[in-house]
């Protein structure tokens, strides 16, 4: 009796407001929801899965005046390897003379005539790339050197960067340990050295690291120092344990470059430095809810809307929100049981934010009663950061429709997992099943010379821009709507792009029949460690088509925290890396080569195209992520193309 009492008590004033929205209509976004297995796959990634593991060292460059009217630089460079490279990137001066100071002789000699090799290289993704000059050395002595940079008179390059970078099995490791990203909070962040890349095991006997800091570039440019501790008081575990840690209170929205610089001494009594780059959006606190309230009410036979009142802090009127959540339910001996997960784009109505729930869910997992949202989570749709998080919430059911008990006959159905398909029926204006074919981020046209190898196609344009993945996959939506239905060949981050409008939003895809919904080549769906280190050199040399978090390794997993099995399942992918040849040195970009880690395209590290749920369709060797590389472009394969396109939905 007691509990009918308190269930009424839920009950009862939802009655009153429920009327009035009974005739409300299905929400346009796809309202996704899934079984209780996914929870952890839609739950948020721990941060040390993002983490970058870096074996070079950026080091900034700041030409300074003496009184005689030159400008100078110089730095303490710790090489722990015989065999190493060494990048300058001065926005192409011709006036930076370059020295350097043996640690054993202390001789000083330009450092063309200490170098093996020199080159001029690109060192970037896409559009986004910097040029700069590449020294390589073999069997030099290991120690402190010194580098010097001259300019006699005033260079017409003041900043810029030197990269270092050797085959030492010394590594950085670090990562942002937590995800509130919010304007006037403190971001963290820990670093540590390791042997293995694919670990965040510190090194088990010895330590190198003996000192570390980060570098805060702020979205103003301005740059300040914070010092890191293995003290056990800044999110560093135990004190002494080789784990370094620091934070710093972002003030302002927008983008932060984060370098964290670590220095001290193998086991081997080398010098050790390296660094890590790391790119951070901070976004301001959009909304709020202070007395938190999630209603639930019948807006068809088998379907619930769920309303959560929020109050707006924007002046935007396009603002959405990824909505993320656990429903749990009581069984029939009143104990909590999970029912399914729950997840939409929308943006904010009426001071509310809506999102379905099929209640043939309710009926599979027979729970009745009291009802509680879990794990519910409400974040920005560009970058995936989290404005509410709450581990618990009630959620007032005024009633279960019948029908969903009826109708329901213990199968999932499309209906329960992506909510009411809009009609079908076909547009005056709407022709034709296409296969669009998408490129990716601040792009060039990389389909347009080979539209030609793939039947009933249509090459998708927006050249040159850097988008989130949901701007772009609206835009491939909006695109690909003159048309009844589509599939999508992609490159890049249009492989993400394409992925994200399959999971939030209706489109041609819907509609489209054949074998292989998307299939893309060169997709970064876990990230890219360029995009942080790109971030820092834009800082000094301009950021070109803007930095992109949605590529970053932590920014792709907030992302991938959401994207569930049965839209994983419709993709379809590839990977590429250089051909390998014994007698020669091998790469795709010699530029970018030093920073990631083999097999890689120039731009995408094999490991990180991966898409668990997903069809990996091979990796082939002799193709790079673009044509401007040293193999050919992986979009020029004619005879994938040809596969893709005899395989491919319309």
């Amino acid at each position: 009796m007691i509990q009918k009492k308190k269930l009424l008590s839920y009950v009862l004033p939802t009655l009153l407001i429920a009327p009035t929205m009974l005739s409300a209509n299905t929400l346009p976004n796809k309202q996704l929801a899934g079984p209780p297995a996914e929870f952890d796959l839609m739950k948020q990634m721990q941060p040390e899965m993002s983490s970058l593991t870096s074996k070079t060292a950026l080091i900034p460059v700041k030409l300074k005046e003496t009184k005689s009217g030159n400008w100078v630089w110089g730095t303490n460079l710790p090489i722990d390897n015989k065999n190493f490279d060494l990048m300058v990137f001065s926005n192409g001066s011709e006036n930076w003379n370059i020295e350097l100071v043996n640690p054993v002789t202390n001789k000083v000699k330009s450092i063309n005539d200490v170098a093996n090799k020199h080159s001029s290289e690109d060192y970037g993704m896409s559009h986004m790339n910097y040029s700069g000059e590449k020294y390589t050395f073999n069997n030099i002595a290991t120690g402190n050197w010194q580098v010097q940079i001259k300019s006699y008179g005033e260079p017409d390059q003041f900043e810029g960067f030197i990269l270092a970078s050797s085959s030492s099995k010394y590594q950085l490791n670090s990562y942002k340990t937590n995800l509130d990203q919010i304007t006037g909070h403190d971001i963290h962040f820990v670093t540590q050295s390791t042997t293995n890349e694919k670990t965040i095991e510190p090194l088990k006997d010895f330590n190198p690291i003996q000192s570390a800091f980060m570098l805060v570039t702020q979205p103003d440019g301005f740059q300040q120092k914070f010092t890191m501790y293995d003290d056990g008081l800044h999110g560093d575990k135990l004190a002494n344990d080789g784990l370094f840690g620091g934070d710093f209170k972002a003030e302002k929205a927008g983008g932060y470059t984060v370098q964290i610089n670590a220095k001290g001494t193998n086991p081997n009594g080398t010098p050790f430095m390296r660094t890590t780059e790391h790119y951070v959006p901070v976004i301001n606190q959009t909304l709020t809810m202070d007395n938190i309230k999630a209603t639930a009410f019948s807006i068809s036979n088998n379907r619930l809307n769920i309303a959560m009142n929020v109050e707006s802090h924007s002046k935007a009127s396009d603002n959405h929100y990824r909505i993320v959540a656990e429903v749990w339910g009581a069984d029939a001996k009143g104990m909590m049981s999970p029912v399914s997960w729950i997840s939409t784009i929308t943006p904010i109505k009426n001071g509310e934010l809506n999102i379905e729930l099929d209640a043939r869910w309710i009926a599979m997992s027979k729970t009745s009663g009291l009802f509680e949202l879990r794990n519910l989570r409400i974040e920005d749709a560009n970058h995936f950061i989290p404005l509410v998080s709450e581990q618990s919430i009630n959620l007032k059911m005024a009633s279960i429709p019948k029908a969903a008990y009826e109708s329901f006959d213990g199968n999932i159905t499309q209906d329960m997992m992506m909510g009411k398909k809009p009609s079908t029926q076909k547009a005056m204006n709407k022709s034709g099943n296409k296969l669009l074919l998408v490129h990716g981020y601040c792009s060039s046209d990389v389909w347009g010379p080979y539209s030609g190898q793939f039947s009933s196609s249509s090459t998708f344009y927006d050249l040159d821009q850097n988008r989130s993945h949901d701007e772009f996959a609206r835009r491939i939506r909006d695109f690909g709507d003159q048309y009844n239905s589509f599939g999508v060949v992609a490159h890049s981050q249009g492989g993400a792009a394409s992925l994200h409008l399959y999971t939030y939003y209706w489109s041609g895809l819907d509609y489209s029949t054949g074998n292989r919904m998307i299939q893309s080549v060169g997709t970064p769906y876990q990230g890219t460690p360029l995009a942080g280190n790109l971030a820092a050199l834009g800082d000094v040399f301009g950021v070109g088509c803007g930095y992109n978090s949605n590529l970053t390794t932590s920014g792709a997993s907030s992302w991938l925290s959401g994207i569930p099995t049965w839209a994983r399942n419709q993709v379809h992918y590839y990977t590429t890396s250089f051909a390998t040849k014994w007698w020669r040195y091998d790469y795709c970009s010699l530029g970018t080569d030093v920073f990631l880690s083999d097999p890689e395209d120039g731009v995408i590290e094999k490991s990180r195209g991966q898409l668990s749920g997903a069809t990996n369709r091979g990796h082939k060797t002799g193709w790079c992520h673009t044509h401007d590389m040293r193999d050919p472009g992986q979009t020029g394969d004619s005879s994938r193309n040809s596969t893709m396109s005899a395989n491919a939905k319309r």
